[in-house]
């Protein structure tokens, strides 16, 4: 098991949230939500794939 900082899941999430909040707040959007959603999903699947340990509480 690992600490949560260590999951380059939860980064990768983390990342996202924070662009949101960005993109809601400055009303200025990069890429459509379907597309941003479809990568952040993308992204998850292969971090999946690749990991072999849970997180600890």
């Amino acid at each position: 098991m690992k600490k949560w900082y260590y999951s380059k899941t939860m980064w990768v999430n983390s990342i996202a949230l924070i662009a949101g909040i960005v993109q809601a707040v400055t009303g200025n959007v990069w890429l459509d939500i379907a597309t941003q959603a479809s990568i952040v999903a993308a992204i998850n699947l292969v971090l999946r794939l690749v990991t072999n340990s849970g997180l600890s509480k």
